[in-house]
This record gives structure tokens, C-alpha cells and sequence, in this order.
């Protein structure tokens, strides 16, 4: 019923008036209240107005005064700024957001939500470039950055605790405790509110609390010193000019004082630019003003010239090179700078006029003059060898063999009493065609009869030219085969060949060569024909020649098996060092028990063993005073023709009875055979004719070795005391101390003996004796054996020896010993093995053994990879680094695998350093043609990861597709680059129409054709171009 009742207005309520705003709050200074705002309780706390009640509150009259225009002048300023030296933050308007991130009143940018926190806004512009890493930026050491430096805490202080001290707090605010908790809450220090006036950002403290910029001193100090050292040697080429020293100093520091002021050490292109524009006006005023000094002129025209190099034009470094050899036309050190750059340079390189500038070079250098002391005759076999390799890779490969025949011919096989002129009959000799050195029924000139002798057969057969069809496949098979066939000098009575004119070689094509030939022993003679072959040295204990050293002379690598990743965990050791001593290229001293382990690949020279064969054999037989040639034969024989080396070794052991090489040799042979007895009796008989010296140490060595590598630790160590006598029928487990102490002591006197006499390899071989003796004696204990090394290694030190062959013998020598320990021994600490080999390594970077068998030892620990660490600071410290040690980077980079941090990135940043501008493998063709072959082998990869896929529905390139592009382009970029550097070899050109066929396209192989009959290589086809 009461919800019928109608309702009037007149029976309303009156509404209530309404209540006067409470008066606004006393207002207390701003220190007080900041003083008090955070130790007051909630029960003492003014509370805040209502919103309305602040809305309503009047402005102060600044405020009305503020806002009544759109801008004003402020003639005043804020007194607080002075007081305070911030603004007032409760006067500072907030920030008005206006969704998404925007900001009212900021157009165009928006918050920074990574770098925004409650009390600081940051903000960053709408569109902004993508921002580049710090590692993978290219241009990001051209940033000018400070520098950091990690500190260590020297005390830990009570606020460093604090500030370490993370919260875990689920909440905002720190929670309120009663009146009892007061004292200690006023202990805590105050939270950091960048919006306060306590204390603003430092831009000169780093983020990291573990880090500070590098001050300004400390950054001035580094400076000084730099500018003070260019500062010492500019002054002392003012005070002597003449110093040469000084001179060469000032011009290598320009790179320190290039990098200062950056964070990156590395040096941009600009910056090498810069670099070498300083260096080359350096250069020219030390000519100046060095005076007339022959070998500075020299050695600063050299340093000019190698420096102009990457940033002068061609014409320009051809008529510097010219007016440099016209002045100084007997410097061997010049003409071998201008044979590489006009042999390298491919816009000025054609094989003919390559060839007359070395037959220039070799007539100069020939000539008898008191100035020329550096033109030996090692240097112009140098020269001959480099002109034979060149010969051959370019395609004429008969004359360079030719060159060679002539030249053992000419020089060691001379008939003992000529009638005429020895050049005539010479001649004579040649042009009956007789059989010559390394052919089969060759005799030799001294015991050839001219009229009785006839020309070997030809057994020659080419195939006859394929369909018309296949351009470039049947181009590649011609090519191939005339170049594997075509091999040996034809004859004027040959069937094959006959269009051709390079394929017989007449005396006229060798006179200028033959005369030029120097007077060398017959060992060097060898040495570089081995060379020239690619073949491994002579053992002897003399430097190798610098034709070893020739990255020219480089031409292929000796491949193994080398691709498969390694498993480092758990790999054995000796597993390890047979993978790393597959370098590709190697480089250490050849002994006797080194030289029956090698390969003697001929991939190089595409030489039959049989040629090589005789002719080692011809020298041997007609040389019985250089036993090197005839125990190399041996060794040659033992790896191609085993089941002959036998007879061959009684045929020279018959002539020469009491040659201890020879019979160590063959105990060698014997013993990697497998035929320890054998190998015994031969090492016991050889023992009873002489042991006194260096061959018969050698002998007495190989003798002990024997014995320890069948395990029989016993019987090695009475060999060593049969040093002093006959082995005793009957013998206990080992010598009393008596008999010890005995040969310790004979041993070291012979040892101070030779050192006295300067007979550094039989001092070599006493110190690895005593140091087997004590070691085996004291239960092999290798610090003692150590200790023995590290005398004679400081003993040469002392004797400024430590780079000498001998001292690397006797590295070689103590590295065997650590091998031996490691594989049979239970228990072995690595840093024993490391802290011998790496004084070794800093000695003889380029020593493969050494590398190998440190590689090996580390191999176990691939999270601090020491191999690559020094690897990294010997190819950055030094910049003479030879191709040995950068090959020797890629081949362990390539074993160490994903899993230890390798990848193909890697592997390919070792190769684009090692074929930079200012590295040693530029021109280099082994390390060209393996730097493609791996590009190659990383498109066959790419090529099956996803074979056979069908293409996209919208005909764009998959992923797959992109990465095999990229692939293709990488190959492609690879084999231009290497042509730029290599225009005179033929094989690298053919590995275009060979390996890497599929890159490239008709047009490119034509481009190719046209530069190899450009630059006048042997081309076997000819072919017709196209019409275009």
C-alpha cells in the first residue's frame, strides 16, 4: 500500500549547507618537512585534502602570474637554484601521457620503457636507426669512447655490502613498523630519487660498479710516454742522420702513435692509408739525409718500396723499381723485391717478360764487383730455382725440368778431361738426345758415348679430342691431360706434340741458364731441385735456404685427412699429435729418424718416383762423398719402392763400408717396418767401427730409441752405458750406480768438448743422451732430464746461438723426449709439457713439431685454448710471420670443431689474414688454392643440407636458396681475389674449370681463357670465341 502512496517534492528533505574547507595546514620550511616526511607514524601524519578541495584551492599569485601569458621573461630567476643549485621538484609539472607512450607537449618522441624507471622518464625518438653491436660493428672502432678498466676492491666497506644487497620484496613500499623500530629505520640510508636535489648523475663514474673510466692522468701518462719515445727519436735522427737504426725506429712507431686516443687497436683502411703516407715521407727524408751509405740506401729503398706497395699504381712502383735497380744493380735484396712485385703485380705481369727480368737479375748479379758481397751464390740458385717454379707453374713444364737436367748434368756429372770447350760439348751432349739424368738408361754426361747413344722411347698417347659440343668440359679434360703427360723435355724424333713448340727443349733454350749456374756443393744443388719438386730437405744441421722460406715456391699443400673435427675430450694423446703433424705445410730441421717418416708427395711437380729415383740414384752413385744424397735416396725408395730399398742399401753399404749414415738408415728403415731384429743387428754391428763421432752418436742414439719404443726401458738404458764398451752378456734390471755415474760423467766431458770445439751437433746429441740416462736411471723423472736441456738451451743463450739450426735440433730433440714421457707414462702434469715447449715455440714459431706437440698436450683443455691464444699473439706481434704459422692457425682451427668454438667464420677470417695485402701468404698459391678449396667445400655443404625441395608457391628465394647463393659468391670472390695475386699460376687459374666449374658461367671461363693467353700461359687448346 505504501508503494501507491504518491510522492511530492514539497516532502523532500532540505539539503545540508555545506561544510567551510578546513583552514589549509601551517606551512613549514622545506628542510623541516623533507627532515620529518620519513620517520613520522601514520598517527601524526597531516592527511591530505580531498581532490575537490585541491582543486579549489587559489594559486599562489607567481602561479596566476605564470600562466596568464604564453611566455614571459624572467628577469629574477629562482633563488632556490642558488641555494639548493637544483629547480624546486614540487614545482616542476608532471608529465601528462597521452597512451602509447607518448608524451604531451613531446611530439615526435616517446618513454623508453628498457631504460625508464618509477622516479626517472627517459625518452627516445619515434624512428631512429637500428642500433649496431659493439662486436659486430665494422665502424665501431672509429668510436671515441673512454676506456675502462676493471678494479678490484681493495676493503670491503659496510656500504659496498649495501649496495650489493638485493631485495626481494614483493612490495613498492617499504612497510611501516612501530615507534620501536624508529632508531633503527633512521639508520638505513635514504632511497635514491633522481627527482631530489641530494645528487645528480655523474657523467664521469661508469655503470659498472666493477669498472672506472681510465683518468685523464693515467690516460696523459700512456700518451707521454708514446709521444716522448717519437719525440727521442726524432731527435736522434736530427742529432745523426747517418744512423740508420734511428731512422727505421721512428718509422715503426708511427703505428703506436696512429692508435692513440682509441678504443680498438685495429686499424681501418683510411688509417693504413694515413699510416703509409707517413711512413713513405719518413722513408724519403731518411734517403736524404742517411748519406751515401750503400747497404742503408739500399735496405731504405726496400722498406719504400714494400710500403708503396698496396698504395701507388702500377706505373709508378715499375719506374720507381727501375731508377732504384739503375742505381744499385748488384743488390740481391732489390732484385728479388722487383721479381715479386712484377711476377705478382696483374696488371704488369706477362710470363715473358717475368723470364727476361730473371735472366737480367742473374746476369747482373753474376758479374765480379767488390760492392756486390751479398750477391752469393746461394742467392742465384735462388733465382734459378724461382725462375724453374715459375716456369712450371705457368705451363712449361718441360723447360723448367730441362733447366734442371742441364744444370746436374753441366755442373756434377762433367766428363773428368774435356778436348774442347766444355759449353760446346755440352752441347753436343744435349742435342744427340741421349738419355739424360733421371731418365731411364741414363748414364750421365761423363760416361755417356755420343755415338753410340740413342733417345729413349716415347710412350706418350693423348686422347684424341672429344665432341664440339662440350666446350669447356672437353677444354678441361685436354687441358689436365696435356699437362700430366706433357711432363718430361720431348725430343725432335717425337710423335706427340708435334704442333706444339714448347714440348722440346733444344740447347738454345737453356744456354742462358746454363752458364748462369753457380759453383755450389752438390748438397745445395739437390736441396733446391727437392725444392723445386716440393719434395722435404736434405737432413743436414745447416739454416735452410731461403728458397724453403719462398712463399713463391709454395705451390701445393700436402694434403691429408685433415677435414674431420676432433674430439678433444676424449682423444688420446697420441692420436692428437699424428692429426696436428698433418699440417699442410711444415717447417723443421730434417734428421735422419724425421726423413724416413715422410710422404714425399710429388703432387707438386707431377714427377714419376722412377725419375726421381734415378736421378738421386745417378748422384749417389757418381758422388760417394755426399752420403746426405744417398741416404735421402733410401729414404725416397722406402716410401715408393720398399720392396727394393733393401738391395739398395747393400749396393751403397758394399762402396761404402764404413759409412755410419747409411747404416743408420737402413736400422731406420728396418725398424718402421716392423722388423726389430733386423733394425738391431744392423744398429750393433755399425756401433763396433766408431762412436766418437757425431754420426756415430747419432747411430748410438737411434740404437736407444729403438729399444724404447718396443717398450724394453731396461735395455735402453745399457745401451746407453755400452757408450764406454761391449753390452755384457748377462744383465741384471739395470746398471749398478757405479756404471752410471761412470758414463755420466764421460758423456759430460764429451759434452764440454764439443762445445769447446764448436761441434754443435755432436754437443746436441751428447745433451740428449745424458738427458735419456737420467732419466730412465731415476725412474723416468722428466724435471731431471729437463734440467739437462735447459743447460744447453742457456748455454746457447749465452752464446748468441738460440736461433741457430742446432739450437732447434736440440728443441726437436727435447720435444721427442716429452712426447715419449707423455704416451708412457701414467700420470703426467701438462703444465710440465707446457712450460718446456713455450720458451721453444717463442724461438721457432714457424717449428711444426714443436706447434704439434704442444697442440696435442693442450688439446685436452678446450676451454682455455693456449694454442689459439699464441697462435693469435705471434700472427698479431709479429708481422714477418711465414706461411708455415698461418697455415698452421687454419689447420687448428679446422681440428678443433663447433663444439670447442670453431666454425666456419673463424676459419675463414685466418684465411683472409693470411692472404692480406701485408701478410706473408699473399702470394702464396698453397695457401690460395686451400682457402678456396674450403670455400668450395663450404658450398657442398650448403648444397645438401636441403637437396631436392620444391620451390616456393610465390617464386621467392628460400633461405636455403639465399645461403647457397651466398656460398656461390663467396667462392667466386675467393678465386678473383687469389687471381689478382697469383697471375702467373696456371693451376690455380684451372681450378676454375675444375673444382669450381659450377660457380661460374660461360661468359666468366671465357674471361678466364682470354686472361691465361693474356698473360702468355701454356694453353694446350686453342679455342674460337663466340660471336658476340
Amino acid at each position: 500500500m505504501s508503494a501507491s502512496v504518491p510522492r511530492f517534492t514539497s516532502f523532500r528533505p532540505k539539503p545540508k549547507p555545506l561544510a567551510p574547507p578546513p583552514p589549509p595546514p601551517p606551512e613549514k620550511p622545506r628542510d623541516q618537512e623533507s627532515k620529518h616526511k620519513h620517520h613520522t607514524s601514520s598517527r601524526h601524519r597531516v592527511k591530505t585534502p580531498p581532490p575537490r578541495a585541491t582543486q579549489d584551492r587559489k594559486p599562489h599569485a607567481n602561479a596566476q602570474t605564470s600562466t596568464s601569458r604564453a611566455c614571459f621573461s624572467d628577469r629574477r630567476g629562482d633563488a632556490d637554484i642558488i641555494k639548493y643549485g637544483t629547480l624546486n621538484p614540487y614545482d616542476v609539472p608532471t608529465y601528462r601521457r597521452c597512451g602509447y607512450g607518448h608524451v604531451l607537449g613531446l611530439s615526435g618522441q616517446k618513454m623508453d620503457r628498457e631504460h625508464s624507471t618509477e622516479k626517472n622518464i627517459c625518452m627516445t625518438p619515434l624512428v631512429r636507426q637500428r642500433q649496431t653491436r659493439w662486436l659486430t660493428d665494422r665502424h665501431a672502432i672509429k668510436a671515441s669512447k673512454r676506456a675502462l678498466r676493471l678494479v678490484k676492491v681493495a676493503e670491503a666497506s659496510p656500504f659496498d655490502q649495501e649496495a650489493a644487497f638485493i631485495s626481494l620484496s614483493a612490495t613498492r613500499k617499504r612497510k611501516r613498523v612501530p615507534d620501536a623500530d624508529c632508531e633503527s629505520d633512521r639508520n638505513l640510508a635514504p632511497e635514491l630519487d633522481y627527482r631530489g636535489m641530494a645528487e645528480k648523475l655523474d657523467p664521469d663514474k661508469a655503470d659498472d660498479p666493477d669498472t672506472y673510466y681510465e683518468s685523464d692522468t693515467e690516460a696523459a701518462s700512456a700518451h707521454s710516454e708514446t709521444t716522448k719515445r717519437n719525440a727521442d727519436l726524432i731527435r736522434a735522427t736530427r742529432d745523426n742522420p747517418h744512423d740508420l737504426q734511428a731512422w727505421l725506429d721512428l718509422v715503426q712507431h708511427q703505428e703506436p702513435m696512429m692508435k692513440l686516443d682509441r678504443a680498438v687497436e685495429e686499424l681501418t683502411t683510411s688509417d693504413k692509408q694515413n699510416l703509409a703516407d707517413v711512413r713513405i715521407a719518413t722513408y724519403k727524408e731518411a734517403l736524404r739525409k742517411v748519406g751515401d751509405n750503400e747497404a742503408s740506401q739500399i735496405e731504405l729503398h726496400t722498406k719504400l718500396l714494400s710500403e708503396a706497395q698496396a698504395h701507388w699504381d702500377s706505373e709508378k712502383l715499375a719506374a720507381k723499381w727501375q731508377h732504384v735497380l739503375s742505381k744499385h744493380p748488384r743488390s740481391v735484396v732489390l732484385w728479388f723485391g722487383y721479381l715479386d712485385f712484377a711476377q705478382s703485380t696483374f696488371t704488369k705481369f706477362k710470363y715473358e717478360d717475368c723470364r727476361l727480368l730473371v735472366r737480367e737479375a742473374l746476369a747482373a748479379l753474376g758479374t765480379q764487383s767488390p760492392s756486390n758481397h751479398s750477391a752469393t751464390p746461394e742467392a742465384r740458385l735462388h733465382l734459378l730455382a724461382r725462375l724453374t717454379r715459375m716456369a712450371q707453374e705457368a705451363g712449361y713444364q718441360e723447360l723448367a725440368l730441362a733447366i734442371w737436367q742441364a744444370i746436374f748434368e753441366f755442373s756434377l756429372l762433367t766428363p773428368p778431361h774435356l778436348t774442347a770447350d766444355k759449353l760446346q760439348q755440352f752441347e753436343e751432349f744435349w742435342e744427340s738426345e741421349a738419355p739424360r739424368i733421371g731418365e731411364p738408361g741414363s748414364k750421365g754426361w761423363r760416361h755417356t758415348s755420343i755415338d753410340d747413344a740413342a733417345p729413349p722411347v716415347c710412350s706418350i698417347t693423348l686422347a684424341s679430342p672429344g665432341p664440339s659440343g662440350r666446350v669447356w668440359e672437353g677444354f678441361q679434360e685436354r687441358e689436365v691431360e696435356h699437362m700430366s703427360k706433357l711432363r718430361y723435355p720431348g725430343r725432335s724424333t717425337d710423335d706427340v706434340a708435334e704442333e706444339d713448340p714448347f714440348h722440346a727443349i733444344f740447347f738454345s733454350d737453356l744456354k742462358e741458364y746454363v752458364t748462369a749456374v753457380p759453383t755450389v756443393p752438390a748438397e745445395l744443388l739437390v736441396d733446391a731441385f727437392l725444392s723445386f719438386c716440393g719434395l722435404p730437405g736434405l737432413a743436414s744441421t745447416t739454416p735452410a735456404e731461403a728458397w724453403r722460406a719462398d712463399p713463391f715456391m709454395r705451390n701445393r699443400a700436402s694434403y691429408s685427412n685433415t677435414t674431420a673435427e676432433m674430439d678433444s675430450g676424449g682423444l688420446l694423446y697420441q692420436d692428437a699429435l699424428s692429426r696436428y703433424s698433418q699440417c699442410p705445410l711444415a717447417s723443421f730441421q730434417m734428421t735422419n729418424h724425421l726423413l724416413v717418416q715422410q710422404p714425399f708427395s710429388l703432387d707438386t711437380s707431377r714427377l714419376s718416383p722412377d725419375f726421381v729415383r734415378n736421378l738421386l740414384k745417378l748422384l749417389a752413385t757418381n758422388l760417394p762423398e755426399h752420403e746426405l744424397i744417398s741416404e735421402y735416396l733410401l729414404a725416397f725408395e722406402y716410401k715408393h719402392f720398399p720392396d727394393e730399398v733393401a738391395k739398395t742399401a747393400k749396393q751403397l753399404l758394399k762402396e761404402r763400408p764404413s759409412s755410419l749414415r747409411l747404416y743408420n738408415m737402413y736400422g731406420l728403415m728396418e725398424s718402421h717396418k716392423g722388423n726389430s731384429a733386423k733394425a738391431n743387428q744392423v744398429f750393433g754391428a755399425a756401433l763396433n767401427i766408431n762412436t766418437a763421432s757425431a754420426d756415430g752418436l747419432e747411430l748410438l742414439s737411434s740404437y736407444i730409441w729403438q729399444a724404447l719404443l718396443t717398450g724394453d726401458t731396461g735395455e735402453a738404458l745399457w745401451r746407453i752405458v755400452r757408450h764406454e764398451g761391449q753390452l755384457p752378456h748377462v744383465r741384471t734390471m739395470q746398471p749398478d750406480s757405479h756404471l752410471l755415474e761412470k758414463t755420466r760423467t764421460a758423456l759430460q766431458v764429451s759434452l764440454e768438448d764439443t762445445l769447446v770445439k764448436k761441434d754443435y751437433a755432436s754437443a746436441v746429441l751428447n745433451t740428449a743422451l745424458l738427458a735419456l740416462l737420467t732419466y730412465l736411471s731415476r725412474k723416468c723423472d722428466a724435471m731431471a732430464a729437463l734440467e739437462i736441456h735447459n743447460n744447453l738451451i742457456s748455454w746457447f743463450a749465452s752464446h748468441t746461438l738460440s736461433s741457430s739450426a742446432h739450437a732447434e735440433v736440440h728443441a726437436q730433440a727435447l720435444a721427442r723426449l716429452l712426447t715419449y714421457h707423455v704416451t708412457h707414462t701414467p700420470i703426467m702434469k701438462p703444465a710440465l709439457l707446457r712450460t718446456a715447449l713455450e720458451p721453444l715455440i717463442a724461438t721457432f714459431p714457424d717449428n711444426t713439431i714443436l706447434l704439434s706437440t704442444y697442440a696435442a698436450n693442450e688439446a685436452r683443455f678446450t676451454i682455455d685454448d693456449r694454442v689459439r691464444g699464441n697462435m693469435h699473439r705471434v700472427l698479431n706481434t709479429s708481422s714477418a710471420a711465414s706461411v708455415v704459422t698461418w697455415a698452421f692457425a687454419v689447420h687448428h682451427e679446422t681440428l678443433r670443431g663447433e663444439m670447442a668454438g670453431s666454425t666456419s667464420h673463424s676459419i675463414r677470417a685466418l684465411y683472409k689474414r693470411a692472404t692480406d695485402l701485408d701478410a706473408s701468404g699473399v702470394h702464396c698459391p698453397a695457401l690460395w688454392r686451400m682457402y678456396l678449396l674450403f670455400e668450395v667445400q663450404q658450398l657442398i655443404k650448403e648444397q645438401t643440407l636441403r637437396p631436392n625441395r620444391r620451390p616456393r608457391r610465390d617464386n621467392k628465394k628460400s633461405k636455403w636458396e639465399s645461403r647457397v647463393e651466398e656460398a656461390e659468391n663467396r667462392v667466386r670472390d675467393t678465386f678473383y681475389q687469389g687471381l689478382k695475386m697469383l697471375p702467373w699460376c696456371k693451376d690455380y687459374i684451372m681450378l676454375a674449370f675444375t673444382d669450381a666449374r659450377e660457380v661460374f658461367t660461360e661468359e666468366e671461363l671465357w674471361r678466364l681463357y682470354r686472361v691465361m693467353m693474356e698473360k702468355e700461359l701454356r694453353v694446350h687448346t686453342e679455342l674460337d670465341e663466340p660471336d658476340t
